[in-house]
């Protein structure tokens, strides 16, 4: 079956000038000129002597061919396909399954990577670990069985959310599809049997038979192929059980369910496509994937962290997921330091990979460790610059070697031009991994690395330098951008090169031919005539409407038979046309199928090297990844942390590199903390003098949990970021920011520290503090770090006390379970009334300020030096921070009165009830002037020849002496006064000042 590889556009690797040529192609002769056309033409002149003009553009021409002409539909399927294909490869469905306790199950297949991969059970796993686990491997499809859907809308759930969204998940819309299915396509025996049944592409073709009693055996000892049933399900499950632990129970029924979503996808794709065939849905290998040697990492950390921070797309145009993005962009965070150093695809997703799976794998650190080390050397400067410079251009194989299998050269070809080709793509390649083979041994230290030394056997140059002679070699790129299709160079075969020579000269055939035509033709019309060829539809004569929009000539000729119509001619076959079909042929067709032929060959010979490319690619990204964290640890001026079995965190001049990259200048700090030494006893019982950065006048304590107190605004929270920024970064294998740094391995990071709220979780602020604690309490060891941020302060300041004095004191009494824990607080009660005990496990200490009583402005009261020091602080300082964030002067004011009597324990009721001076003074004049107005006499108003009116005012006069103007004010006039009610009545509201 012949298939087409078309090309697009590229320079040619091999002729760039760079002083070495890796693959060399023999002398095949001067190149025959080849022809871009589809379409040639032929027009007489005005005059008897006939020109000839040839398009070169057929692209206009065929524009306004009837669609009856060419096979439209069928171009545009196969487009549509190409699309389709793109989007199958960039698919990932994943499935997961919970059962009793909580335990979690979960299994996935990467199309790109045509592997399913089974995860190891997880007993007490929780939510938390789906939200992970999302996170990490970014389904397109999540397959979430009924039984756990129902778990996660549980209302007596704490955790639960619904429709297995998280909060991250439903900002704007889901990043996946989800797809709710039954319990029975996640049941363990259902998904044996589809593992068994499905015939995963391994090199071996070697299976276990067992021989089964049939219906006909009998029990004489006489066993031949008529009476035994054969079956090779049995072998089938053991050579399975070889990659997949099958105890693994719920995991195993994911797979199942996987399984059976992707016999479904493909059914329906049958349908759809109808004789075009489905595309393939390939799985070539089956794997294990294991959360053993892993950090435990949640969202609350990653966010609180801000490890990973993604934020909405600034172009429009990019909002929003799509079939192949995310629709967002890294925002501000420790990963969008490092990921703009990785060059190559895979690379970019093994980063992120290395950064939401931190390693407690002593091997692994500390190969990463040393690959960092050994590329910061000076002598090897150049050498990275070579590396960087090569991985560049390095493409992913992996997608490129699935589209060589299915006969699709092009790729995404429509929208990212000739450069995204498969041929292309597999020459850059093949001569870029030369180079980054080359390179890697010139590494001084080279040696040490395992990677290297890996990546020195993956990267062959023998066979990359075959694979990229067979490509130069037969494949013209710079013809190919020209006709976007695979064009095959002269030389290669002869009748190749026949053909393309026939239709080069093409052009002299058409323009006598017209000439033929135009001097049989009436003189009036021969300056309009026309000669075409078109592929598929072979040889025309194309001549113009008339003012009636009839054809010029031709229609009443009985040997001249009209093919087609376009808007301004018409076009016809006579005898010649006809004789020329006949003994020419359709020449471009024939051309292209021969050379559908030879690439097709060429194809298959590629696809021979297809495990050595695909290692090749995979060494590659990983090389890329790494070297990200070198250029990341030069960039911000890392230094490699000693990795240790010690329960112990020891950072002399730590930075936080996010707060370090926003601001003018960074006071780093030092800490020291050792957690328990566990039931095992991994610790030992003196931890060496060196590892204790603190002054040595100092007493020496072994202080499992650090609790800070102090200022608003001092650091306090970026402090406790930065240890756990710095024992995270060391377990990705990266260096860190800091002048030195011991660091214990560390199981787990657990954080209290920010509160993501979102509408689909139907809980307070404080609730969800309380959930983050106690998870971080329920999954704590004594290799576990706990950071640990103001809890406590979401509900009434008594209760939120009393519940983190209790926190501090459970997580300092589990004896040598104690994790590492670094907590803050403002709850200095705790401390007043002697709640919290000081112990050698327990160490204060503070954000140091510099304080100025006499500064007339309260906000320039306090200055902030950001230096850790041990003990306690006595204050917050909570209201010049209110005056330095623009507070109202008078609401400062009041608030430090009222602090200064909570301070001096006195009654707030009481002194909150007691008047002012002035307040005492306005009460005596009102008292006095209600008893003068008790005192007077009304009775004698209105009773002699002065009016009421008269009388009254006068006796208010009497009465409120000067504030009589008050009095006609409020009253009015004296008409107002006569409609009035009794004086007394309106006189009272003015006895109040």
């Amino acid at each position: 079956m012949a298939r087409s590889f078309p090309a697009r556009e590229r320079r040619n690797p091999f002729t760039k000038g760079r002083g070495r040529g890796y693959f060399s192609r023999r002398s095949r002769g001067n190149r025959t000129s080849s022809q871009d056309t589809h379409y040639i033409s032929s027009r007489p002149s005005y005059s008897r002597a006939v020109s000839v003009a040839t398009s070169r553009n057929p692209q206009n021409e065929n524009e306004n061919l009837p669609s009856n002409t060419l096979p439209h539909s069928q171009v545009s399927t196969q487009e549509e396909r190409l699309d389709d294909d793109d989007e199958e490869l960039c698919k990932v469905v994943m499935a997961v399954d919970m059962k009793d306790q909580g335990t979690i199950g979960c299994s996935y297949y990467s199309a790109q990577e045509e592997k399913l991969y089974v995860m190891e059970d997880i007993v007490y796993g929780g939510y938390g670990v789906i939200d992970i686990l999302k996170l990490e491997i970014e389904p397109t499809v999540l397959l979430l069985s009924l039984r756990a859907d129902q778990g996660l809308e549980d209302p007596t759930h704490p955790e639960g959310t619904s429709r297995a969204t998280s909060d991250i998940d439903s900002h704007l819309q889901l990043p996946y599809l989800l797809d709710v299915r039954p319990t029975q396509e996640f049941g363990f025996e259902n998904a044996k049997i589809k593992l068994a049944a499905f015939k995963f592409n391994s090199e071996s073709n070697e299976t276990f038979k067992f021989l089964i009693p049939g219906t006909g055996f009998s029990h004489d000892g006489n066993v031949t192929g008529e009476n035994v049933e054969f079956t090779e399900q049995q072998g089938d499950l053991l050579n399975i059980g070889g990659f997949v632990d099958m105890e693994n129970r719920i995991s195993v029924g994911c797979a199942g369910a996987i399984l059976t979503y992707l016999q479904r996808k493909r059914a329906t794709l049958s349908l759809q496509h109808g004789s075009l065939g489905a595309p393939a849905i390939g799985i070539s290998a089956i794997g294990m994937i294991s959360l053993q040697k892993a950090m435990l990492i949640n969202r609350d950390t990653l966010a609180s962290l801000q490890i990973l921070q993604s934020e909405s797309h600034p172009n429009a145009f990019n909002q929003g997921p799509g079939k192949t993005s995310s629709g967002s962009k890294e925002g501000l965070s420790i990963y969008g330091l490092f990921h703009h150093f990785a060059r190559t695809p895979q690379g970019k997703r093994l980063l992120k990979q290395l950064f939401l799976r931190p390693s407690t794998d002593p091997t692994v650190i500390g190969q990463r460790h040393e690959f960092i080390s050994v590329f910061l050397r000076p002598e090897n400067d150049p050498t990275l610059g070579q590396l960087i410079k090569s991985l560049k251009n390095i493409k992913n194989m992996r997608p490129v070697m699935i589209h060589l299998r299915k006969g699709i050269s092009t790729g995404s070809a429509k929208f990212r031009g000739f450069k995204g080709v498969v041929w292309s793509s597999l020459l850059d390649f093949a001569f870029h991994a030369i180079d980054v083979n080359l390179a890697l041994k010139e590494v001084t230290g080279v040696q040490a690395l395992d990677v290297c030394m890996k990546a020195l056997l993956k990267l062959d140059l023998a066979q990359l330098h075959q694979v990229g002679a067979k490509i130069h070699e037969i494949v013209d790129l710079s013809i190919s951008v020209e006709e976007h299709r695979t064009v095959v160079r002269s030389g290669i075969d002869q009748e190749l090169d026949n053909l393309k020579e026939t239709y080069s000269g093409m052009d002299s055939l058409l323009n006598q031919v017209a000439v033929n035509i135009a001097a049989s033709l009436p003189e009036a019309i021969t300056k309009e005539i026309n000669v075409v060829y078109f592929p598929q539809l072979g040889f025309n004569i194309a001549m113009p409407f008339d003012d009636r929009d009839m054809p010029m000539y031709g229609s009443n000729d009985e040997d001249w038979t009209q093919v087609f119509n376009t808007e301004n001619r018409a076009y016809f076959k006579d005898s010649r046309m006809r004789e020329m079909d006949e003994k020419l042929g359709d020449v471009y067709g024939l051309i292209c199928e021969k050379e559908i032929e030879i690439v097709y060959k060429l194809a298959q010979d590629i696809l021979t090297y297809e495990k050595m490319l695909v290692d090749a690619s995979n060494i590659c990204g990983e090389i890329d990844s790494l070297l990200a964290l070198v250029q990341g640890a030069s960039l911000h001026k890392l230094v490699r942390p000693r990795m240790t079995e010690e329960n112990v965190i020891s950072i002399k001049s730590g930075r936080h590199m996010l707060h370090e990259a926003t601001v003018s200048s960074f006071v780093p700090n030092d800490t020291f903390i050792v957690g328990g030494k566990g039931s095992m006893e991994d610790t030992p019982n003196d931890v060496p003098s060196n590892t204790d950065p603190r002054p040595a006048g100092e007493t020496t304590q072994r202080p499992s949990m650090l609790l800070l107190t102090g200022p608003n605004f001092s650091g306090k929270s970026v402090y406790l970021s930065q240890v756990a920024i710095i024992v995270y970064m060391a377990h990705i294998g990266s260096f860190v920011p800091a002048d030195s740094a011991i660091i214990g391995y560390t199981d787990r990071i657990l954080t209290r520290i920010s509160t993501r709220e979102t509408v689909s979780k139907i809980q307070s602020t404080f609730a969800n503090d309380l959930q983050q604690v106690s998870f971080a309490l329920n999954q704590a060891t004594n290799r576990s770090l706990i950071i640990i941020d103001e809890f406590g302060k979401g509900t009434e300041s008594s209760d939120g006390a009393g519940l983190a004095c209790g926190l501090f004191e459970y997580l300092l009494s589990v004896g040598d379970q104690r994790p590492k824990v670094i907590a803050a607080t403002h709850f200095h009660e705790i401390f007043e009334n002697g709640f919290l005990k000081s112990r050698p496990e327990l160490e204060f200490g503070h954000m140091e300020v510099q304080i100025n009583r006499s500064a007339e402005n309260v906000e320039d009261q306090v200055t902030y030096l950001y230096n850790f020091r041990l003990g306690k602080s006595s204050s917050s300082f909570g209201t010049n921070c209110a005056a330095m964030a623009g507070i109202d002067t008078g609401i400062v004011s009041r608030a430090q009165e009222i602090e200064a009597l909570i301070h001096r324990k006195e009654d707030l009721v009481a002194s909150c009830a007691r008047m002012t001076a002035r307040e005492a003074e306005e009460l005596e004049q009102a008292e006095h002037l209600a008893r003068k107005f008790l005192e007077a006499d009304f009775s004698n108003v209105g009773s002699g020849e002065e009016t009421t009116t008269t009388c009254a005012r006068s006796l208010l006069e009497e009465i409120i002496g000067s504030r009589m103007d008050e009095v006609s004010r409020v009253m009015g006039s004296d008409e107002n006064i006569e409609n009035s009610p009794p004086p007394a009545v309106n006189s009272l509201s003015l006895l109040s000042p």
